[in-house]
């Protein structure tokens, strides 16, 4: 009985996993093609600075979709959460968040302060992320 219960659970994990792995590759492709159209923005627009900050973001975007795909690929195939995808996943979005905030402050002026804060608290995360990261791998945990 109890065999077929987990038996039961590994088939319903894998669907599941099955469904979340379509739902990426289906927001992969919506992220490409929304870019594509982004893309010749940057000859129209008045300030192309923005818009190729614009097209960054959403490509470092796509990196964590297909970062989080693989790790959905890796549990299916070894029934195994790994942590390193995670944590580049995060370091990715701190990164991607510093990115945006460097544009945003020569729009916004007035909210320097709480930028720089912000930049600072990403800082010190990149930090743990990349420290993690090398640990993992030195250890192989």
């Amino acid at each position: 009985m109890k065999k077929i219960i987990l038996s039961s659970l590994n088939v319903v994990e894998d669907i599941i996993y099955s469904v979340v792995a379509l739902l990426l590759i289906a927001s992969s492709f919506l992220l490409i093609y929304n870019e594509i159209l982004t893309f010749p923005q940057v000859f129209q627009e008045a300030n192309q600075l923005k818009v190729l900050i614009e097209i960054i973001s959403k490509t470092l975007l796509l990196v964590m979709v297909l970062e989080i795909l693989y790790t959905v690929r890796i549990t299916m195939r070894d029934h195994v959460l790994c942590a390193e995808p995670f944590l580049i996943v995060g370091l990715i979005a701190a990164i991607r968040r510093i990115l945006i905030i460097s544009v945003e402050t020569a729009y916004y002026q007035e909210k320097i302060n709480t930028y720089m804060l912000e930049i600072g608290v990403l800082s010190v995360m990149i930090l743990i992320f990349v420290v993690s990261i090398v640990l993992l791998k030195k250890y192989k945990v």
